[in-house]
């Protein structure tokens, strides 16, 4: 019976902090001060819930960008880019992060990509996508004189465009990918 009880409280606790991220997300994209307390309420749990698994803001926001990566990171392995051309990876990766990043969109009010650390965080959990631009360029679907480096800022920039235009409705998250895909490939691919 102990057993059950300690698998039934792991439960819980993982679902609660669930329950807070998901909230945290929700309630700081639309407001980046609200309170924690509003961040609880949504979630349908106490203050005294959030700070035992959130010591304060900082923590809780850390929290977000660590989901966030490993959200992105899950979504890139399953979008099977070694498997496909230049515009089809980003395409498909464009599909798969944009509505992550609309979902996370506090990350882009708060400065997170100031933060080296996060920017580490973030690289690597692109990798996959920037193996597709390297790929592109050595297979001449991309301007061989491009810089990949390059490449790879120029495309992180749409892509945060993209969030922000899908975060107001000026473009539909669904087409995000076809909209990032052939803007990126019509300015960069070889003539």
């Amino acid at each position: 019976m102990a057993v059950q009880e300690e698998e039934h409280t792991r439960a819980d606790v993982l679902r609660n902090r669930a329950a807070l991220l998901d909230a945290a997300a929700d309630v700081l994209a639309v407001d980046p001060e609200a309170s924690l307390s509003e961040v609880a309420t949504r979630a349908g749990l106490g203050r005294a819930t959030l700070y035992r698994h959130f010591e304060s803001r900082d923590a809780l926001r850390a929290a977000i960008r660590a989901e966030a990566l490993v959200r992105a990171s899950s979504a890139l392995a399953g979008a099977g880019l070694p498997d496909c051309d230049t515009r089809e990876g980003i395409r498909r990766a464009a599909a798969v992060l944009v509505p992550l990043g609309v979902r996370f969109r506090i990350l882009l009010t708060e400065g997170s990509d100031t933060d080296p650390d996060f920017l580490a965080a973030r690289n690597e959990a692109l990798e996959p996508l920037w193996g597709v631009l390297a790929r592109g360029v050595e297979n001449g679907e991309l301007s061989r004189s491009a810089n990949i480096a390059w490449l790879g800022l120029v495309l992180a920039g749409m892509l945060m465009t993209a969030v922000r235009a899908a975060g107001i409705d000026l473009i539909d998250p669904a087409e995000a990918g076809d909209l990032v895909a052939d803007a990126f490939v019509s300015g960069f691919g070889s003539s």
